[in-house]
């Protein structure tokens, strides 16, 4: 039973300032007459659906998640900063479900902090009658008001999981997240910790230009177009989004040892959904020896991230999949 193995950990004695950060998403949202979801909730009435106070609302922005960009990741990254700087005892993040798991990993790669910091959002919109939004919100507040050292973690569902390898599942369920074990769960109002969460942060990441990485999912009779066409845009590293246990077919994996001898990396990671990837027939084996790096744990999204980051940072890519991948 986890509750027997487990650290309960209540929020501090001392009064937290516990910081409400809004992106939007579909916690923010309301559906309109013609059946459409849209941004119309403030930080503010956030709160007050969550039935919480005693927290500071920051509204960074009001955006679909599927407009998320490295420039905002940047941006939320140094208002997290700021907050924690300004003092702030821990951090909730409001977003959209559709690109959470890139945020939270470029969080958790870029910003070194000793406070939670904790992305929350939701399946359903506000309005809904079943709108599983407030809920997350207690949950994450609840997460972020123990001032506990957890790096940046996902709270949804009742479920806390560490940023890396986290990825979402399901495109109406509450537990609409997957790909890695919690650390922990709210239970009856108390974080219930059972895991640590593993170190991650590469280095702090100020400028607003990143650099660019590009995926390409691959399918039966796949050719070097879409390869060729991202070095040419300015890629400085690609992720392939390999078929099955990573493998390619002979076109593709002539393009990615062409583009790694000219000094662009490659990651191979899978469109399969679930499983560890480890390059077991010969055409993966191929890449493999091409120079192409395997992401064995994180699908195409965080492998991105991962690569972005280890760039930005000056990072041995290498010694950073290896460890995170």
């Amino acid at each position: 039973m986890i509750a027997a193995v487990a650290d309960v950990l209540p929020p501090r004695d001392s009064s937290p300032t516990v910081v409400l950060l809004t992106t939007g998403g579909t916690i923010a949202t309301e559906v309109d007459s013609d059946g459409i979801a849209r941004h119309s909730s403030s930080g503010g009435d956030l709160l007050a659906a969550s039935g919480s106070d005693d927290v500071v609302v920051d509204d960074l922005m009001a955006v679909d998640s599927a407009e998320m960009t490295p420039q905002r990741w940047q941006q939320i990254a140094a208002a997290v900063r700021g907050h924690v700087a300004r003092g702030a005892t821990g951090i909730v993040i409001a977003h959209g479900t559709d690109t959470l798991e890139e945020t939270a990993l470029w969080l958790a790669l870029t910003c070194s902090l000793p406070v939670p910091v904790v992305l929350t959002g939701a399946q359903r919109s506000g309005d809904h009658p079943e709108s599983d939004g407030p809920g997350n919100l207690r949950d994450a507040f609840t997460v972020a008001a123990t001032g506990a050292v957890l790096g940046v973690v996902v709270c949804f569902a009742g479920q806390v999981y560490p940023a890396t390898g986290i990825r979402k599942v399901d495109l109406a369920a509450p537990a609409g997240f997957a790909g890695v074990a919690p650390i922990g769960q709210v239970r009856d109002g108390m974080f219930l910790r059972h895991a640590d969460t593993p170190p991650v942060f590469l280095g702090t990441v100020t400028r607003a230009a990143l650099p660019r990485v590009d995926v390409v999912s691959l399918y039966p009779g796949a050719d070097a177009v879409a390869l060729d066409a991202y070095v040419r845009a300015g890629a400085q590293g690609l992720v392939l989004e390999a078929l099955g246990a990573g493998n390619a077919n002979d076109v593709v994996i002539e393009a990615v040892s062409r583009h790694i001898a000219n000094g662009i990396p490659v990651l191979v990671t899978t469109r399969v959904p679930g499983g560890t990837l480890a390059p077991g027939y010969a055409p993966g084996q191929k890449l493999v020896d091409a120079g192409a790096v395997t992401v064995s744990r994180l699908r195409s999204g965080q492998a991105r991230v991962l690569c972005m980051a280890a760039l930005a940072t000056g990072s041995d890519l290498v010694s950073v999949v290896e460890r995170l991948g």
